[in-house]
């Protein structure tokens, strides 16, 4: 009898997470993130004791994959966890969209600099952030470290592309998908807004910009057959890229607002040319 009522209840339970499986699995990602983030922005403010050490920042970073591992295997079991990581391994997608990965942001990055140093209000900044080593060697070694780095800490982009992606595309266009998507995107990240060691720069302006990223993410994605990999990368790409040219959003807001610009509109390309349906010319949009 209590056997009986065990199973029914997790039949239950299953069943009511696979009707509404994307918004708890969105919600789960901001319930298991957010106490970390929220903990370190009160310490950076001395509310609370102590910064959390990098262990548990690390632990918290992959955060987003433990949900989302959690809400596959309640609805599709060993088989679907399986079939989740199985995004990070597609790989041959064709030299270009690496490059993109790689090396869209750092594009879009050196023309925010080079748009923003002419017109805006602040002094003019070099390309390269300051501490950067002129010697090619040397920044190559830096970027590559960097690079990794960023790429480890990194544990948002199975959440975000290879669970959610696919599941709001089943449901929506390519372009719609993207825009849904950027809310929880912007609400995982808001409290690093109350961290002022983050430089986050304006909030509205992030928001906006989130919206274009996803979209650029959407495009790589749905060209590279689902590559959740690609995904990894380009995620790496903007926080390294960020950091290596000079991009200063906490203190230059009119650089901030031309880089959210830049974004747009390269989106807006992107949008032009793909067409809002698949955000590609020759693929289906990726369904699940």
């Amino acid at each position: 009898m209590t056997t009986s009522v065990l199973a029914t209840t997790k039949t239950n339970l299953s069943s009511v997470v696979e009707k509404y499986q994307i918004l708890i699995g969105l919600i789960l990602i901001l319930v298991l993130t957010c106490p970390f983030m929220i903990w370190d922005a009160l310490a950076a403010h001395d509310i609370l004791p102590f910064r959390l050490p990098i262990p548990v920042m690390l632990m918290q970073s992959y955060m987003p994959t433990v949900a989302v591992v959690i809400v596959t295997g309640l609805t599709t079991g060993r088989a679907g966890i399986r079939a989740l990581f199985a995004k990070l391994l597609i790989a041959r997608v064709g030299f270009r969209w690496y490059f993109f990965a790689i090396f869209g942001i750092a594009a879009i990055c050196v023309a925010t600099i080079l748009l923003s140093n002419p017109f805006g209000p602040m002094p003019a900044v070099p390309v390269l952030a300051e501490g950067m080593p002129s010697n090619p060697i040397a920044l190559l070694v830096m970027v590559t470290i960097t690079f990794l780095v960023r790429g480890i800490l990194n544990g948002e982009e199975l959440a975000w592309r290879g669970f959610a992606l696919p599941k709001l595309q089943a449901k929506y266009n390519a372009l719609v998908s993207s825009m849904i998507l950027s809310l929880p995107f912007v609400l995982f990240h808001l409290p690093l807004f109350f961290d002022p060691e983050m430089g986050m720069g304006p909030f509205a302006s992030f928001a906006i910009r989130a919206v274009a990223l996803t979209i650029l993410f959407t495009w790589l994605y749905n060209n590279t057959r689902g590559s959740v990999l690609l995904a990894y990368l380009m995620h790496a790409a903007f926080n390294t890229w960020t950091n290596v040219f000079s991009i200063q959003t906490s203190t230059n807001h009119f650089q901030d607002w031309m880089m959210t610009g830049v974004m747009v509109f390269f989106a807006t390309i992107v949008v032009a040319t793909s067409g809002a349906e698949h955000l590609s010319r020759t693929n289906t949009r990726i369904q699940e």
